[in-house]
């Protein structure tokens, strides 16, 4: 190859990976736990979760005339969210131990915070939709859990990723305590004879 066609195909490379290497390609994501006691009396379930998501990424940055740039979670979303819910219970007074008779299954269906660029800031649109299934002696209920919310940040150039990951996780930790403060996953789990 000559050096002119060489030198263009590494400025063509250089140019293409310019964009995309300014962000981290993972962050850490790691919902909070907000739950008072007394909900249960020592009841028992057993926890686990299960990750139906379409993309295994949490972050997607839209830019005109670019292709989305994507971030994932440095941790694992799916562990992050089932221990803060195992937490959550514990910390409402239920044990979480593996063969409990009461079964709650947590579904990750939809986390994605959209970055979408402005003229002088940009939005950051947050959409979370999980599901908990709750069984026992031949008797199912199933929850469905929706929150949306959009953010909008002031900056012209690239996003700030932090500022993103936190309004990322302040909707996760409220995912959490909706599921925790439902009624009707209090009545199932406290049911118990």
């Amino acid at each position: 190859m000559n050096p002119v066609k060489w030198l263009m195909t590494a400025i063509l490379a250089l140019s293409l990976t310019a964009c995309a290497s300014y962000y981290p390609i993972a962050v850490d994501v790691a919902p909070t736990v907000d739950a008072k006691g007394g909900v249960y009396r020592g009841q028992t379930l057993a926890l686990n979760s299960q990750d139906s998501r379409k993309n295994d990424y949490v972050i997607q940055i839209e830019q005109n005339n670019k292709a989305p740039v994507v971030v994932g979670a440095s941790n694992n979303l799916k562990v992050q969210m089932e221990q803060a819910l195992a937490q959550g219970f514990s910390n409402q007074g239920a044990f979480v131990e593996n063969g409990a008779p009461t079964q709650v299954t947590l579904e990750l269906q939809d986390v994605l915070a959209r970055v979408i660029r402005g003229h002088i800031s940009y939005d950051v649109v947050q959409q979370l939709r999980m599901q908990l299934i709750l069984k026992r002696d031949g008797r199912t209920i199933t929850k469905q859990y929706r929150r949306s919310a959009q953010t909008e940040f002031p900056g012209r150039l690239h996003p700030e990723l932090d500022k993103v990951k936190d309004v990322l996780n302040e909707q996760l930790s409220l995912m959490v305590k909706d599921m925790l403060s439902d009624a009707d996953v209090q009545q199932f789990i406290g049911g118990q004879s």
